[in-house]
């Protein structure tokens, strides 16, 4: 048994070794562009996903197998080449690499002395669950129109510092909703940018009924956080949030230094974003690395930065993107996998079949197929990327633009349910709850009341003649 757990720590140590030198690696390659190190790349995520494999539990495991063998099944069956390959494991490689880098962050915030000035202004400020959700998913919104899902990890850092954040439902659903709602409609995201390509909308006719959209779920998840208060509150058998006494002195001085070094990044993230034309989730990434050792070097505490990179970071961060690792790179090669194929070519035919040229049932086959698809755990983008790319929008008598709209909020809503959704994931991760419980059972009523009240709006927005 000794010898087990010495073989299973060393082990532990190696993938952690190989996760963060895989990371610097990809990141070092985007401005070296050297063969020999993509070479090293795909030798450096082989490793790691088998170490990972080994480690994977819960519901990700499940999830993981299952993605990787369908996807596998299916690209040796249309006897995809090599480079296909390449390309659907390094498909989802950036996301896994900003969770790598992220962690960082969160060394100046926890060990800059922000600490007691957070605890002080949620206890005084942020009194109730309504609020604490109200002000962590409008953080999630608004963070992540800036840097994407780099936000799940980033407000996390800030929030968790309020007593409600022990309250897993509800911190997990504040992050996950928030996001979703930008999803719907921030030009910065993925969704947005392939939603309007594939369906050919304009930007000017789309934003602001998309942004509608955005402010609709908001109200949803905020009117159902406050029905739940009431309903806790009037059941004997609940245990509310117990009031707790402040732990630190309100210090305005930490709070506004604070804010100052939060907005000085999410500046930079956007502005070095534009220019370069590089991801926001690349810079992130980039920056996670060298942003807190500047934020300590100016604070006068960096050795801390050290002190937790070889401890609490490395022993015990690193070694938990193990799920992260299996559950993203399995959905790139699922997503992969279904578009080599060429499966969504029969969707056209399907859809005519299903709902001959009216405009309601189109909208209803594919928000209901792609969220059911999504609690399976097939991504959204497969499905919306399916959906999009291969019918037109005059053959069932909507306009682009409604087209559009439908498929950014299968999307959102579809990544709000589904435990392969990155978003999910990453919520999931840090909470300690699995993804099924984050995304079908904690997301899954928001999801389909919220989906239900949208359809009824694009439906008065095309009665109206407005889409």
């Amino acid at each position: 048994m000794e010898l087990k757990n010495i073989t299973g720590k060393a082990l532990t140590r190696i993938r952690s070794l190989l996760t963060f030198g895989l990371a610097v690696t990809y990141l070092g390659n985007l401005l070296m562009r050297s063969q020999a190190l993509e070479d090293l790349i795909i030798v450096l995520m082989i490793i790691v996903i088998l170490l990972g494999f080994t480690a994977v539990t819960g519901s990700s495991k499940i999830i993981g197998y299952l993605s990787f063998a369908v996807s596998i099944a299916l690209l040796l069956y249309f006897d995809a080449p090599l480079s296909v390959w390449r390309q659907a494991l390094q498909d989802n490689l950036f996301l896994v690499v900003m969770f790598i880098m992220v962690p960082l962050m969160g060394i100046p915030i926890q060990h800059g002395g922000y600490t007691p000035a957070l605890q002080s202004l949620f206890e005084r400020h942020v009194n109730s669950n309504s609020r604490y959700y109200l002000l962590v998913s409008f953080l999630s919104a608004f963070i992540g129109v800036l840097v994407s899902l780099a936000v799940v990890p980033l407000v996390y850092q800030v929030c968790r510092n309020s007593s409600r954040s022990s309250d897993h439902k509800l911190l997990s659903s504040a992050i996950s909703r928030g996001f979703s709602t930008c999803i719907i409609w921030a030009p910065t995201t993925a969704a947005i940018a392939l939603v309007v390509q594939l369906t050919g909308s304009t930007w000017l006719a789309f934003f602001p009924l998309a942004i509608s959209c955005g402010i609709i779920v908001g109200a949803v998840g905020f009117v159902m956080t406050v029905f739940e208060e009431k309903q806790k509150k009037k059941q004997e058998r609940s245990c509310p949030v117990e009031d707790v006494s402040l732990r630190g002195d309100f210090d305005l001085r930490k709070l506004v230094e604070l804010g100052a070094f939060s907005i000085v990044l999410i500046i930079g993230i956007g502005v070095i974003s534009w220019v370069s034309g590089i991801s926001a989730i690349i810079v992130v990434s980039v920056l996670a690395l060298i942003y807190p050792m500047i934020w300590l070097i100016l604070i006068k505490r960096l050795p801390v930065f050290f002190r937790e990179f070889k401890g609490d970071y490395f022993h015990n961060r690193l070694p938990s993107i193990k799920n992260e690792m299996i559950l993203f790179v399995g959905a790139g090669l699922l997503a992969n996998s279904i578009n080599y194929s060429h499966l969504g070519d029969y969707v056209p035919q399907i859809l005519s079949y299903l709902v001959g040229h009216n405009g309601l049932l189109l909208t209803l086959v594919i928000m209901g197929s792609t969220l059911c698809l999504a609690a399976l755990g097939v991504h959204p983008i497969a499905t919306v990327t399916i959906f999009g790319g291969t019918i037109k929008a005059a053959a069932y008598g909507v306009s682009p633009t409604y087209l559009a709209l439908v498929l950014a909020i299968s999307w959102a809503m579809g990544t709000s349910i589904s435990p392969s959704a990155a978003n999910v994931i990453a919520v999931s991760s840090i909470v300690g709850e699995s993804p099924l419980q984050v995304g079908i059972g904690w997301n899954g009523p928001y999801v389909i009341l919220a989906t239900l009240v949208l359809v009824v709006f694009l439906t008065g927005m095309r009665l109206l003649g407005v889409l």
